[in-house]
């Protein structure tokens, strides 16, 4: 059994005791070792030469556990039997005492998919156990089990494994084998079971079966469909320099080439963990685990990313991996997220000084010598997650009729945002709503800014007749 050291621990203590609990919930992610440790307790409790709580593995009753013709041991999968028929069997059975062991353990995998009638049958029993039945259930969803099974069982949240834990498993499948796997490309194989041992085993069948005398990482993320480390980093570039030309095409060529998006978002956001950390401490760069150059490049880019800037790329990138799962198009929630990471370039505005004087510009109400009076257009771009979080905080529902907007320009004191739908504006434009905006503007920027809020066709309206004063300019009339 790897990892759950301390239900482990536990369920041992209870067994050498000789006082183990009428009913356990097992409850967890899948192939975390629900069911395993459920067969090895079903084992403990009725093995003849017990060692310290350990099933010895070796005596007749721990033999035919493993053997599967224990007759006091009985399994079930409450996905296929779901009806109170099948639990009202089990109900017959415990009335009986075991034949060879001390207990009679019944267990119910997927107990969640059970129906309320089979449920109501099964609660009876377990209010009132007899002394040699065990009941032992695994469900990954818990919140589906009723609260009056839950109360009367013993419960145990299983976690998911670390990546260590899972390669500790690898190397011991592998020492006796002719197996030549990469130590790169076992990592990659454990990140991508997302802490299911039992998924990470099916992934090294899978690459296993692939033939080669020596198994290689990029080997690995061509059969699973993963992005190259060099990618992810390229792909950070990006966002960073604020390309979202090259950020499109990147995401394109990806989902072009077959790669998993969703796999890749969770890279990145892996990567980003470690930019945090190296940013937070640089002695944290040799958690990365990645060659010189690939760790020269992630201290760089550490370095490049501001701290709001780094926690608006990763809430907007955790924002896609949530809806990629549900999005029909694989790469929209992906796109969606570049796009907004990347606002378009607008065109350079000079320097607003707003020190007062003769010119009539508006001096800050905030007296706080920190604050930069120097104010462009770059500025508030880069800032802009910033501003949206804030406002998130002070109205939740505005955010989403911000995130429209599309900074255009300075005029003064005033923002300039265009929005490509009328209803957006109005909301905005609104004066409770109004106030909370230029109030976050204040409080972000130190100065006191007003919104100015325009529509996409008024905006085209005003090109299409500067263009044609141009041409009448032009013809001389």
């Amino acid at each position: 059994m790897v990892g759950q050291s301390t239900i482990k621990t536990i369920l041992q203590n209870a067994v050498r005791l000789g006082k183990p609990a009428h009913a356990y919930l097992f409850c967890g992610p899948r192939g975390v070792g629900k069911t395993t440790l459920a067969r090895i307790l079903a084992k403990a409790v009725n093995c003849l030469e017990l060692k310290d709580g350990e099933p010895c593995t070796t005596c007749a009753n721990c033999a035919a556990v493993q053997q599967g013709r224990f007759l006091d041991l009985m399994e079930i999968d409450a996905a296929s039997y779901t009806g109170v028929d099948n639990i009202r069997d089990i109900i017959e059975h415990v009335k009986f005492s075991p034949s060879i062991g001390r207990y009679k353990v019944f267990i119910v995998d997927e107990v969640h998919m059970l129906s309320k009638a089979a449920f109501n049958a099964l609660l009876k029993t377990l209010e009132e156990p007899p002394a040699h039945a065990i009941f032992i259930l695994a469900t990954t969803e818990i919140h589906k089990v009723p609260a009056t099974i839950i109360s009367r069982s013993q419960r145990f949240d299983f976690r998911r494994m670390t990546v260590a834990e899972i390669l500790e498993v690898f190397a011991k499948i592998i020492v006796d084998t002719d197996l030549s796997i990469e130590p790169e490309a076992l990592k990659l194989i454990a990140e991508a079971a997302d802490g299911g041992l039992r998924d990470g085993l099916s992934i090294l069948d899978q690459v296993v079966s692939f033939g080669s005398v020596k198994i290689k990482a990029t080997e690995v993320e061509d059969i699973l469909g993963l992005a190259r480390l060099a990618v992810t980093q390229r792909f950070l570039d990006f966002l960073i320099a604020g390309d979202q030309a090259a950020a499109v095409k990147l995401i394109k060529d990806l989902s072009f080439e077959g790669r998993d998006l969703v796999q890749f978002n969770r890279g990145v956001l892996e990567y980003l963990r470690l930019v945090l950390l190296v940013k937070v401490d640089q002695k944290n760069l040799a958690e990365a685990g990645a060659g010189k150059e690939e760790s020269q490049k992630l201290a760089e880019q550490a370095a490049a990313l501001t701290a709001p800037k780094l926690m608006a790329i990763i809430r907007e990138l955790l924002e896609a991996y949530r809806q990629s799962k549900l999005a029909p198009v694989a790469e929209m929630p992906l796109l969606m997220a570049a796009l907004t990471l990347t606002p378009e370039n607008n065109p350079p505005q000079p320097p607003l000084n707003f020190r007062g004087g003769e010119e009539g510009a508006l001096s800050s109400s905030n007296s706080n010598p920190q604050i930069n009076l120097t104010l462009d257009l770059g500025t508030i771009v880069d800032r802009w997650a910033e501003v949206l979080a804030k406002i998130k905080e002070y109205n939740h529902s505005l955010i989403s009729s911000m995130r429209l907007g599309r900074i255009l320009r300075l005029e003064q004191a005033d923002l300039v945002m265009v929005f490509p739908y009328g209803f957006h504006r109005d909301i905005l434009d609104a004066r409770k709503n109004r106030i909370v905006v230029e109030q976050v503007l204040e409080e972000v920027f130190g100065l006191k800014l007003r919104v100015k809020l325009l529509l996409e066709k008024d905006l085209k309206e005003e090109n299409d007749l500067v263009s044609e004063a141009v041409k009448i300019l032009g013809r001389g009339e």
